[in-house]
């Protein structure tokens, strides 16, 4: 059962590769010249949305506004570069398919052109058209946007120029917005290192000295004993040391975050209106 858009809901998209990893903004749609459907979008990918491919809407799905692409990221960020502002030629259309690996099919998802059914030509800006004829058919609708081009720029001027000789000048404004994205990881990992540690401890210990001792007189006097052999000892004591170890908490370490405040430049091309007068030579002689 066929689906029915409009194509400014592809404009309006971000589009999800088939893993439904986010791609970017749908930046251009390439409109078949002679079916009327969107055959091709430019999407942006990469960092900031830098890169850009065309990726075939053979296969795709659009649910309110996130369109997903039949195709894996990396896929699209290696399609072969064309020229996004330029009419698709038969040879570019080939290489693309051949690069998706897709034969030409109608995609079951139809779309409508309010504004161009109402005469307006184009879907808006953004949205170029992909050539699927001849040569001939080329050229007839490269004459339809150049007459189609001079009545817009006709009707232009009618706006923005009034009866008091009055031109409104308009200019492209640039717009900066910020989001916030996941920069790294910071852990805390507790490692065991074995270290030697020396202490100096002092220790006691016994020894033994020889103390000879006259005996007095009196002593002598008194004295019973016979001639033999006679042993006698003492005890030593010393001290020893003994290690032990034990667990201490010594430290508590703590990962904190803080904001520091930095400035990037980003550059953009953007259009201005200019004016400039013509026919003031003629005004100045009739002065």
């Amino acid at each position: 059962m066929a689906t029915n858009h409009e194509i400014r809901e592809l404009l309006e998209a971000t589009a999800y590769d088939a893993d439904g990893e986010k791609l970017g903004k749908v930046n251009e749609v390439y409109i078949n010249d002679t079916s009327g459907q969107p055959d091709f979008i430019e999407v942006n990918h990469g960092l900031f949305g830098l890169g850009s491919s065309l990726v075939p809407l053979r296969g795709h799905d659009l649910n309110g506004e996130e369109l997903r692409l039949a195709f894996p990221k990396d896929r699209i960020k290696d399609a072969p570069n064309v020229d996004a502002d330029a009419h698709l030629s038969n040879e570019e259309q080939e290489n693309l398919y051949r690069h998706y690996g897709l034969d030409r099919a109608e995609n079951r998802t139809s779309y409508t052109d309010h504004r161009r059914n109402a005469g307006v030509a184009g879907a808006g800006a953004g949205v170029a058209g992909a050539g699927v004829a001849g040569a001939d058919r080329e050229r007839e609708v490269e004459t339809e946007r150049r007459v189609e081009a001079d009545r817009h720029a006709a009707a232009d001027r009618d706006v923005h120029t009034n009866n008091d000789g009055e031109i409104i000048r308009s200019e492209e404004r640039l717009n900066v917005n910020k989001e916030r994205v996941g920069a790294g990881e910071v852990k805390l990992r507790k490692y065991v290192v074995n270290e030697t540690e020396t202490v100096e401890v002092p220790v006691q210990r016994e020894e033994v000295s020889v103390e000879r001792t006259p005996i007095s007189a009196d002593e002598a006097a008194n004295y019973n004993g016979r001639i033999g052999e006679e042993e006698a000892s003492v005890t030593l004591h010393e001290e020893r040391v003994n290690v032990s170890k034990e667990t201490v908490p010594v430290e508590k370490v703590n990962l904190n975050k803080e904001t520091v405040q930095d400035t990037e430049r980003v550059s953009e091309t953007v259009a201005k209106e200019r004016i400039d007068t013509t026919g003031t030579e003629d005004i100045e002689r009739k002065k």
